[in-house]
């Protein structure tokens, strides 16, 4: 009987980007890096996503490789199964999520504003009980942070707003009248498009300090964090495109256009200290 022959391993690269839609997050990120002609088509190996890579210059480096991929549906799920075969297949130093968030409405956050999980929270997470004839949620997380060097360099990046101005200035299309700026902290995440002001309330009375809410950003951590040794940095730029009540989607493409360019700027200006 014959046999298929095993695939041949793929390439390595420095950065693996995951984006939970092809539009517009991930048309967003091809764009950032030059435009999707830029771009190559990985082998598939047989696999169901397909991948895109390129090799960005560096001054005095070798160039920083990137591969890019969707999942096939949003949310946890999708995105920790494409977040899992990308860490195994092509073992990046460091692996993003990069795209779109509901923010909270607090701290000064506004339409494009790019939110950086530190830490992610599965605030689905947890038991429903019945306690004196009331239902009620008790949470059950396991919150994870980012690298302590990466978050300082986000951090400085926050206070400085450096390359933040640009970035806005640089989009085509309408903008928010208020200046771009950088969140870090609590990001929730779960299975299910939050439309509810109410329900924003809710999850913060378990974190008061919650930046916004989405779908996968805790999956891609899980997934890198349980990856084999050498264990990758991981990271997720989400940028505010509503604020979980009457959602429209008027700010989408700006939003992910701030935190694919976000990215971008990261790596380029921090490649040399996340490598080291």
């Amino acid at each position: 009987m014959s046999q298929e022959k095993a695939a041949p391993p793929a390439r390595s690269f420095d950065v693996a980007i995951v984006c939970a839609l092809h539009s517009p997050e991930l048309h967003e990120v091809l764009n950032a890096f030059g435009g999707e002609s830029k771009w190559q088509s990985q082998p598939d190996f047989g696999q169901t996503h397909i991948y895109k890579s390129i090799d960005v210059p560096l001054s005095g480096a070798p160039p920083l490789s990137v591969v890019a991929g969707a999942p096939t549906h949003m949310g946890l799920t999708a995105t920790a199964i494409i977040s899992t075969q990308m860490l195994l297949m092509f073992r990046p130093r460091l692996i993003v999520m990069v795209g779109i968030a509901a923010g909270t409405k607090a701290s000064g956050r506004n339409y494009g504003d790019i939110l950086v999980a530190n830490p992610s929270v599965d605030y689905a997470s947890g038991k429903i009980a019945v306690v004196d004839g009331v239902e009620t949620f008790q949470p059950d997380p396991f919150p994870l942070p980012v690298d302590s060097r990466l978050h300082t360099l986000v951090q400085e990046d926050r206070r400085t707003r450096e390359g933040l101005d640009e970035i806005a200035g640089t989009w085509g299309g309408a903008r928010p009248r208020t200046s771009l700026n950088i969140h870090i902290g609590a990001l929730g995440a779960a299975d299910q498009v939050v439309d509810s002001e109410k329900r924003i309330l809710d999850i913060k009375k378990n974190w008061r300090k919650l930046i916004g809410v989405e779908m996968e950003t805790y999956a891609l951590y899980r997934a890198a964090h349980e990856a084999p040794r050498p264990k990758p940095l991981y990271v997720s730029f989400k940028s505010v495109c509503d604020f979980a009540a009457a959602k429209d989607d008027a700010w989408q493409e700006y939003a992910a256009f701030t935190a694919a360019q976000y990215c971008r700027r990261f790596l380029l200006k921090n490649w040399s200290v996340l490598s080291a």
